[in-house]
């Protein structure tokens, strides 16, 4: 059997002509290890290796599949993307972030356990009470009510940029059964509140909270957030089950087919 490195067509070469790391003999030995594969390169100053600058390869779609993605892209409606596992669903919304330069892909992986409010943003109460307590007899000056709230994938995707995210909505079918009509309001109105801050909106100073990118805060005024340009939403599902007819007809919907064998 012999084994090549994907997109270069030959083995990685080892410094005694072989390309094993491991032998299977029980011996001990140091190995110098070759450079991975660009896709499975990690940065330790970046801790997203999932950029789409990383996915260089091109996407396996037909033409009328292009089509039924850039109905969605001009449209500005979520893209339904069914399919078996092992069929790219996923993989689409790098494809799109990547042809398209907008960033790294907003990823949210939905359970059983998933809710809305997480997937916009999280509020430490608890938290900022903990660090309220501690500094009651300090001079030091708390930290302000944004180090405690973080967008979610979705939150994030919301903030108005020049450009829209990639946001990657995965496994939808895998939620609770009304997690996609309780998504139908922020897709039509592209916005959303946070009520811990809308208290303060007699405050004309935003807020900066945490965000879905790390060491990447944003500003929110009044508590709410409300998008420039609608994101590129990306849903997957395995057909496990059924949507709602009202969460379809807000859905640009593309069916992949079973991988055929070359």
């Amino acid at each position: 059997m012999t084994t090549t490195e994907p997109g270069t067509g030959h083995r990685p070469a080892m410094p005694d002509g072989t390309w094993r790391l491991f032998r299977g003999d029980g011996d001990s030995r140091e190995v110098a290890f070759p450079p991975a594969p660009p896709w499975r390169r990690f940065d330790p100053e970046e801790p997203l290796p999932h950029h789409p600058a990383a996915r260089p390869l091109p996407y396996l779609i037909t033409s009328d599949e292009v089509d039924i993605v850039n109905a969605a892209l001009h449209l500005r409606r979520p893209l339904l993307v069914t399919g078996h596992p092992g069929t790219g669903k996923s993989s689409l919304a790098h494809a799109i972030a990547h042809e398209l330069t907008l960033g790294r892909v907003l990823r949210w992986p939905v359970n059983s356990r998933s809710t809305l409010q997480d997937a916009l943003y999280q509020y430490d109460a608890v938290g900022r009470l903990r660090e309220a307590n501690l500094r009651r007899d300090s001079d030091d000056r708390e930290p302000g009510i944004g180090q405690y709230v973080r967008l979610g994938a979705l939150g994030n995707a919301l903030v108005p940029r020049e450009q829209p995210r990639v946001l990657l909505i995965d496994e939808l079918d895998k939620g609770d059964v009304d997690l996609p009509n309780d998504l139908l309001t922020v897709f039509e109105e592209g916005e959303f509140t946070i009520p811990e801050l809308t208290r303060l909106s007699e405050d004309h100073a935003p807020v900066h909270v945490q965000t879905d990118d790390p060491d990447t805060p944003a500003a929110v005024l009044r508590g709410r957030v409300r998008c420039r340009e609608f994101p590129i939403v990306v849903i997957t599902s395995n057909g496990e089950r059924d949507f709602p007819p009202a969460f379809l007809r807000r859905c640009v919907r593309l069916d992949l087919p079973e991988p055929t064998r070359l």
